[in-house]
């Protein structure tokens, strides 16, 4: 008898605990999200040793050597050492290196490096070609002249020119002062050669048009007049910025001559 009642009594618990739930639940008041609320976020830290989707950091080396030997390394645009050269412990990644030999081209290449593994870097250095007459140049000039179409004398002035493929163009102005007092323009065109393995050296024959204003003080005269000349020009560069530039003149009033300092403007 006493039993029937224990389960009796235990059934009508579970009963009324079911039914207070549930009232308790039908009048719970709703969960509103505020918008205008504080919004925090959380950042769970990764482990550093399991990366999920990525390999594991390893350690790899890249050999340099270089024909001629002794080139500067550079990793990333770190200087490492000279050539012969091998870098042990490099992180597994991709990196730019650079090989730097004076009188040479620098040498560049990408190398991956991977774990437990040697990269290697081969580099047959290029000399570096000394170009002192370049194939296109924009150059000016400070002139000196001597010739009697420019009055008789020494006028000063300068020319500007420009070099495409052996055809060299030219333009001067020249002034002379004194009894007889010019200003010349002139405009001239001729076909450069270089001596071969002598390349400091250039040998340009042109024709030009001179156009010249004369004041002849003593006889208070002026006028314009224009002439013709022949021109064989000869430069010599002394380093690759400057050339000492000479020219043999003549025109209808007999030869000339006019030399100055070339500097390269490009």
């Amino acid at each position: 008898m006493m039993r029937a009642n224990f389960v009796k009594l235990f059934v009508l618990s579970v009963l009324a605990l079911l039914v207070s739930t549930s009232v308790s639940a039908q009048y719970e008041e709703p969960f509103v999200i505020e918008h205008d609320a504080p919004h925090y976020e959380y950042h769970l830290e990764t482990s550093s040793g399991w990366d999920i989707g990525k390999p594991g950091v390893g350690y790899g080396s890249i050999l340099f050597e270089s024909n001629p030997s002794g080139a500067s390394v550079y990793v990333d645009d770190i200087y490492q050492g000279k050539t012969p050269l091998m870098i042990d412990n490099v992180p597994d990644g991709t990196y730019d290196t650079r090989l730097e030999y004076n009188g040479y081209l620098n040498y560049y290449s990408v190398v991956n490096v991977a774990a437990r593994l040697q990269s290697h870097v081969t580099a047959g250095m290029q000399m570096r070609e000394k170009l002192y007459f370049a194939p296109r140049e924009l150059y000016t000039t400070v002139v000196y002249e001597y010739s009697k179409l420019n009055a008789v004398g020494w006028g000063v002035g300068n020319s500007w020119g420009i070099y495409y493929k052996n055809i060299n163009l030219e333009q001067s102005t020249l002034v002379h002062i004194g009894m007889l007092n010019t200003v010349t323009f002139e405009g001239a065109i001729g076909y450069g050669f270089l001596f071969g393995h002598f390349n400091r050296f250039r040998l340009t024959p042109q024709i030009g048009y001179s156009a010249i204003w004369l004041d002849d003080v003593e006889n208070a005269k002026s006028n314009w007049s224009g002439a013709l000349r022949g021109a064989l020009n000869f430069k010599c560069a002394f380093c690759e910025q400057y050339a000492f530039s000479a020219t043999l003149l003549y025109d209808k009033s007999g030869p000339g001559i006019r030399a100055g300092v070339l500097f390269f403007v490009n």
